[in-house]
C-alpha cells in the first residue's frame, strides 16, 4: 500500500475533484459559488456518452490518465470547487488530480443517479438551464501513518458543459468529514465523535 505524507492528506482532503485557492472568509466558496455560475448559461446539456466519460475518467484514477485524459474532460477554462478547495484553470487542475492519484492506492466511483433540470419543477427560477446532476458513491483506499484506510462516501457533482462537451463548471457537494476528515490525527477523532453524538450541543 502506498503511504500518504502528511501533506498529501492535506491534498487529499481538498479534492478528488489561474487561481486556486481554499476561500476564505466565514463563508467559504459560497460567493465564489454564486458568481461563477453565469458559466453555465450558455452551456450544452451532456449526452449519456459524455456522462459516461466523467464517471471513467474519475473511476479508477491513476496519474497517468490525468495527463492523458484531462483536455477531453476539461475546458481550459474551468471552475472547479469540491468543496474544500477553487480552481480556474485546466493546468492547476490536472496537478491536483495527479497528487491525488499518486496518493491513492485504488479509487472507485459509481454513477448512482443523473438529474436534469428537465426533471426538476418546471416553477423553479435557475441561472442553469442545463446544469447537469450527477449522484454518486465514493471509495478510496490509501495508507495513512501505516495504516490502510477506506474512505467510502456519497457525494453529488453539479456540472455544465460546453458545445464540445468539455465540462466549464464543476461544483461538488458532499460530506468530507464522512469521506476523508475521520482518518486525519487531529480532526479525526472529533469527526467521529460527532457523527456517533449528533445531538450534542
Amino acid at each position: 500500500m502506498k503511504s500518504l505524507p502528511t501533506l498529501a492528506v492535506i491534498a487529499l482532503t481538498s479534492g478528488l475533484w489561474g487561481c486556486n485557492s481554499t476561500p476564505a472568509g466565514p463563508y467559504g466558496y459560497t460567493q465564489i459559488y454564486l458568481d461563477e455560475r453565469g458559466r453555465c448559461a450558455n452551456s450544452h446539456p451532456p449526452d449519456a456518452s459524455q456522462v459516461e466519460r466523467f464517471i471513467r475518467f474519475y473511476d479508477q484514477l491513476r496519474s497517468g490518465q490525468v495527463t492523458d485524459q484531462i483536455a477531453d474532460i476539461y475546458a481550459q477554462d474551468v471552475y472547479f470547487n469540491d468543496t474544500l478547495v477553487t480552481l480556474r484553470d485546466r493546468e492547476t487542475l490536472a496537478e491536483h488530480l495527479q497528487k491525488t492519484a499518486e496518493g491513492l492506492d485504488t479509487m472507485t466511483v459509481t454513477l448512482l443517479d443523473v438529474l436534469a433540470p428537465a426533471d426538476m419543477n418546471p416553477q423553479v427560477d435557475t441561472a442553469q438551464p442545463d446544469a447537469t446532476y450527477l449522484l454518486w458513491e465514493m471509495r478510496a483506499q490509501f495508507s495513512l501513518l501505516g495504516r490502510d484506510r477506506l474512505s467510502y462516501t456519497l457525494g453529488i457533482s453539479q456540472l455544465c458543459f460546453n458545445q464540445q462537451g468539455q465540462v466549464v463548471f464543476h461544483q461538488d457537494f458532499w460530506d468530507s468529514s464522512q469521506g476523508l476528515d475521520q482518518h486525519l490525527p487531529i480532526l479525526g477523532a472529533p469527526t467521529r465523535w460527532l457523527r456517533k453524538h449528533p445531538d450534542a450541543p
